[in-house]
């Protein structure tokens, strides 16, 4: 069963692991198998996610709030095979705060008492400005997952929470949010990889600003870099090269692409496999 840490463990475990020049990496989890793998290969966050859980069935990470399913309930679903296969790793989970019918105490005490210690809101913004206008008018919008994050502190529960800009950067690092993310799309690559008109050095140049923007509140913030064409371990190390970024955020680079090419691999080593001569 995963050990759950209050807000200042967590934040105090990243510190020490910075002090010691090591890049953070919390991967995204679908599974109690990857969750197990992940801890294995010394993850430093491991966050239960409803991208994955569609991602592993197949499909692709924009699902989470369309009508198919409650983000929440897979959430809740997901967390038991996870932090069974966790002992020592903080579980954060990319949980969806904007449901007014769920208040946010309520939520992350529910989140609390499942073994998770944190959350990663989930991105709304990744659908748009046109939607999130109309979700802000009708009292879903991004300001609910804001109010999640602040709640959260108030909770000493930690946050990791996805900026798309630089003033959401800054917002977020004034609730109080201790490690927070660029997010720069969905990321592109393997079978159901999205597509992205940002190169790798404007990644770059936007997760600076982002940065910037969440220091110039906080200069203890800790942040982390995520999508687009940042999309495996060659594009992260560019991205550290050129930004103040201390860690990298993997969603299908952690999980799906992985898994594609392993089992990728697999098949297709059994299917070379010759008939004997004399058969």
């Amino acid at each position: 069963m995963a050990k759950r840490f209050k807000e200042d463990e967590v934040i105090n475990l990243l510190k020490a692991k910075i002090e010691k020049k090591e890049v953070l990496f919390m991967p995204n989890c679908g599974s109690g198998l990857t969750a197990k793998l992940q801890e294995k290969g010394g993850a430093d966050l491991i966050c239960v996610s409803a991208t994955s859980y569609w991602r592993m069935k197949g499909q692709g990470s924009l699902a989470p709030l369309m009508p198919y399913s409650d983000i929440n309930e897979v959430i809740f679903s997901l967390t038991p095979e996870i932090v069974a296969n966790v002992k020592d790793t903080p579980v954060l989970s990319l949980s969806g705060g904007t449901n007014p019918l769920f208040p946010h105490r309520e939520h992350l005490k529910k989140l609390w008492e499942a073994g998770i210690s944190g959350i990663n809101p989930f991105m709304m913004k990744i659908y748009g400005d046109s939607i999130m206008e109309q979700m802000a008018a009708i009292g879903m919008g991004w300001d609910r997952e804001v109010d999640f994050v602040a709640e959260a502190h108030r909770m000493e529960m930690f946050s990791l929470a996805y900026a798309f800009t630089p003033d959401e950067a800054r917002i977020l690092a004034e609730t109080g949010c201790p490690a927070i993310s660029s997010h720069v799309g969905s990321t592109v690559g393997g079978l159901m990889g999205a597509k992205s008109n940002l190169t790798l050095d404007e990644a770059c140049e936007l997760s600076q600003r982002i940065f910037d923007a969440a220091r110039a509140v906080n200069p203890d913030v800790i942040v982390f870099a995520h999508g687009g064409p940042i999309k495996g371990p060659e594009e992260v190390k560019y991205v550290l090269e050129r930004t103040n970024a201390q860690g990298f955020i993997g969603g299908s680079a952690a999980e799906r692409m992985p898994i594609e090419k392993a089992v990728l691999a697999a098949t297709q080593e059994y299917k070379e496999i010759q008939m004997p001569a004399d058969r």
